[in-house]
């Protein structure tokens, strides 16, 4: 086993830093940055290896030890940055975010918050982005290889014949097998999950084997590097967000951070002598603290400045990012490492439980607490998970498919006595509005029934790629209407301009929306044209059976979570409004394609148009709080407030019925 220091693996985990670092800033240049923790896994997987299975072949080796050794490593700093996120949370989150930041908390110190994330990571999770701890998700799989890695090697050792290599490839190729299939059927789960991400880990564990001979050439070593680092920073300035990930994406950065190791671990070449620099060996001497201090401050400065980061304020905080890691592998990493705090096994064990206990519990009081839900902001008590009823009704509501196949029925909306009269069909836009109606529906005396499901406007046979949910739901849905005669009135609401133009707004986070007809997936036709085609399949339907159509028109979208923008305002008397209200202008530019389709289709079928932004905006600017309460539960989602707010809105659909 090789055992000698490798200060160009130092400069290979600066590239990994660096690009994650850039990635989560916002330089779009470092549109693939994400795969620096690619990088990371492959440069633990080879380190990791070749100390376990030097020690083994020595009768060394001690789990008691070497998780002395990790909780040196790993945990004294992770367990401040856990603290100091505690602190700036309890200040500048809302209550459910609080509560988000109280979970993260437990699920980091347990070496679970990959589970958690992918667990959160559905449409209404909170936009994974806003969590000072998400990052802690590849130290959680970091951490679950390390306790069954060293086992496993155990293991085969005791096999006797020792076959490192053939059990590791194997494990490889089947851990591959899984990514490859999970990242086309659910790409949150080959994301986060350690099954799906052990082939990376362990294909540095194969490096360290030495069951490849290294490259003696010098022309092979410089081959070898030189193409090693493309791989690497092929991917990082030309993947992007919308680039399958990890699946066979993940091969480009993995095998090239192979490439790298393997060419420097047979001497010299161009790339290792550039990468043993000492700038880039400095960076990865800090890497550690840089990766754990980065992310929490990122998400810290974007809640307080609410808009999005000028260029100067981006250079202040990284400049601030890389002070704090210094000072961090100075005085609490390095410490740790040399025994100079908490020298003995005793210490240093009794020291990680009870500092953990202690993140724990306040996690948990988070969490028991509602994230301090009665906490006032401005004199306005937010929304949190538990006590906004009324959207919790709807959102049981949402299981449509299952409703309409077990015969169980749709959710009642409005009076609760007659027939159902009227259907709202849409996305989670629909359901967002269901207060209001019900309110107006009511007052008509009127009862109805609600069918919205996430993400999936009524849109007869166009979906996304690779999923099937939003057309059956959409199918069951127009079957149930033809076969419910006294449903005279549909109302359709969803995010328009997000099918439309399929980018998000402003500051929102998410991946881009792709539309497809299911009945010619391969027709590369634009979304608006895929958006008209399905609209108006909807409506020539709902016309042929007799039903009246009415289109509610968009919600204003803000780019930006309004309950956190009040909890900050608030701290030096900020006006939200001012601050993050779109102008009607802008509104109209991201609803320009919108409005053409909607009156084009007016013209050609019996459809009512409800704008709803007439009532949210004046000439000047669409609001986000009135009478000091915020219209919004998050960034394009109206509140229960809001909703009820626009109930007036909707009375002219149930004057006529």
């Amino acid at each position: 086993m090789i055992s000698n220091y490798r200060p160009d693996i130092d400069g290979l985990r600066a590239v990994a830093v660096l690009s994650v670092l850039f990635f989560h800033s916002g330089f779009t240049l470092f549109s693939g940055g994400y795969v620096g923790v690619d990088v990371f896994f492959v440069i633990s997987g080879y380190l990791i290896t070749n100390i376990v299975v030097r020690e083994i072949d020595d009768c060394t080796f001690s789990i008691v030890n070497f998780y002395e050794r990790r909780f040196r490593r790993l945990m004294p700093a992770l367990m401040v940055v856990i603290f100091v996120s505690l602190a700036f949370g309890a200040l500048l989150l809302t209550p459910t975010r609080l509560v988000d930041l109280g979970q993260s908390a437990v699920a980091s110190t347990l070496f679970s918050s990959n589970i958690l994330f992918y667990l959160e990571s559905g449409y209404f999770g909170g936009a994974a982005e806003t969590k000072p701890l998400l990052h802690t998700w590849s130290l959680a799989v970091e951490e679950q290889y390390y306790i069954f890695f060293p086992l496993l090697l155990i293991f085969i050792a005791k096999t006797g014949a020792k076959h490192y290599f053939k059990w590791l490839s194997s494990l490889s190729i089947l851990s591959f097998i899984a990514c490859v299939i999970l990242t086309r059927e659910n790409a949150s789960a080959a994301f986060y999950w350690i099954p799906t991400r052990a082939w990376e880990l362990f294909i540095g564990s194969m490096l360290a084997l030495n069951s490849i001979a290294f490259p003696i050439r010098r022309i092979v070593r410089e081959v070898s590097s030189l193409t090693g680092i493309s791989m690497i920073l092929t991917s990082v300035f030309m993947y992007s967000a919308e680039t399958p990930f990890p699946g066979y994406a993940a091969l480009l950065p993995t095998i090239g951070t192979a490439l790298v190791i393997y060419s420097g671990a047979g001497g010299s070449s161009f790339v290792n002598r550039i990468l043993s620099l000492k700038p880039l060996v400095f960076i990865g001497f800090i890497s550690y603290s840089l990766y754990l201090w980065h992310w929490p401050i990122i998400v810290y400065t974007k809640l307080w400045f609410i808009k999005e980061l000028t260029f100067n304020t981006v250079v202040v905080m990284l400049t601030f990012t890389a002070v704090v890691s210094i000072l961090s592998w100075r005085y609490i990493e390095s410490p740790f490492r040399r025994r100079a705090l908490l020298n003995s096994k005793k210490s240093i064990y009794f020291g990680v439980f009870a500092t953990s206990a202690v993140t724990i519990t306040i996690g948990l009081i988070f969490i028991l607490n509602d994230g301090f839900s009665e906490r006032k902001f401005n004199n306005t008590s937010l929304i949190s998970k538990k006590n906004d009823y009324k959207w919790l009704h709807w959102e049981s509501c949402e299981d449509v498919t299952g409703r309409i196949s077990n015969k169980r029925g749709l959710c009642e909306i409005g009076s609760n006595s007659g027939n159902a009269h009227f259907l709202l069909w849409g996305d989670s836009h629909a359901r967002s509005i269901a207060s209001g109606v019900h309110l107006s529906a009511r007052s008509a005396n009127l009862k109805g029934r609600i069918a919205a499901q996430t993400a999936c406007p009524p849109l007869l046979t166009i979906e996304r790629p690779n999923r099937d949910s939003c057309n059956n739901f959409n199918l069951k849905v127009m079957t149930l209407i033809s076969e419910t005669p006294d449903i005279k009135t549909v109302i359709l609401a969803a995010r328009w301009p997000l099918s439309v133009k399929g980018d998000r707004y402003k500051e929102e986070h998410g991946s881009y929306v792709k539309l497809i007809d299911t009945i010619s997936p391969s027709n590369s036709m634009s979304n608006t044209e895929l958006f008209k085609i399905g609209l108006g399949k909807t409506i020539e339907k709902l016309n042929r059976l007799g039903k009246r159509v009415v289109l509610i028109n968009s919600v204003p979208e803000v780019g930006y979570d309004v309950p956190s923008a009040l909890v900050v305002a608030s701290i030096n008397d900020r006006n939200v409004n001012s601050i993050i209200a779109p102008t009607k202008e802008e509104f109209k530019k991201r609803n320009y394609e919108v409005h053409s389709i909607f009156n084009e289709l007016n013209k050609l079928a019996y459809v009512d148009v409800i704008s709803i932004d007439e009532y949210l905006c004046d000439a000047g600017h669409c609001k986000v709080m009135i009478d000091g309460r915020p219209l919004y539960r998050d960034d394009d989602h109206l509140s229960t407030y809001g909703s009820e707010h626009l109930s007036p809105v909707f009375d002219k659909i149930f004057s006529d019925l």
